[in-house]
């Protein structure tokens, strides 16, 4: 369950029952538990987040922290995801903002589960994942 939500940019602003609903979903079909905050922020916050904690000097959709240590089924994490991001990529796509922000958040709980995107192969398969929680919630996925 989220424990904290923080808007920094209210470009676009999810409800916080769907928020819950899909880290309870997420936890439910990946056996964790996860307290985690989520700050929506812009880009130019994301890319100094980015660049500070990774070394990645550019915008990005979702940065995410596991603050537990690992090695427990509780985690605790923050994830970090820029509306400003999800709006563009949304308007590239002629999709819908609100889909396209969950699919980050998603990605961030998916993260903390666990799950890599380093090499294709894995980032299919988390993108797939992301893809069925999201349509779990009622929600068509981004493209």
């Amino acid at each position: 369950m989220f424990v904290d939500v923080v808007w920094e940019d209210r470009r676009c602003v999810l409800d916080r029952t769907l928020l819950d609903a899909l880290c309870a979903a997420v936890e439910s079909g990946e056996g964790k538990l996860l307290p985690v905050s989520l700050l929506v922020t812009d880009d130019a916050r994301i890319r100094r987040v980015n660049r500070e904690a990774l070394g990645h000097d550019w915008e990005t959709d979702v940065v995410t922290f596991d603050l537990a240590g690992g090695g427990d089924d509780s985690l605790v994490g923050e994830i970090v995801v820029s509306s400003e991001f999800a709006e563009s990529t949304a308007r590239e796509l002629s999709g819908s903002v609100d889909a396209e922000l969950l699919f980050y958040v998603c990605h961030g709980l998916l993260h903390l589960c666990g799950y890599d995107d380093a090499d294709p192969d894995d980032r299919a398969r988390m993108l797939d994942r992301q893809r069925d929680y999201l349509r779990k919630l009622g929600i068509a996925p981004p493209k």
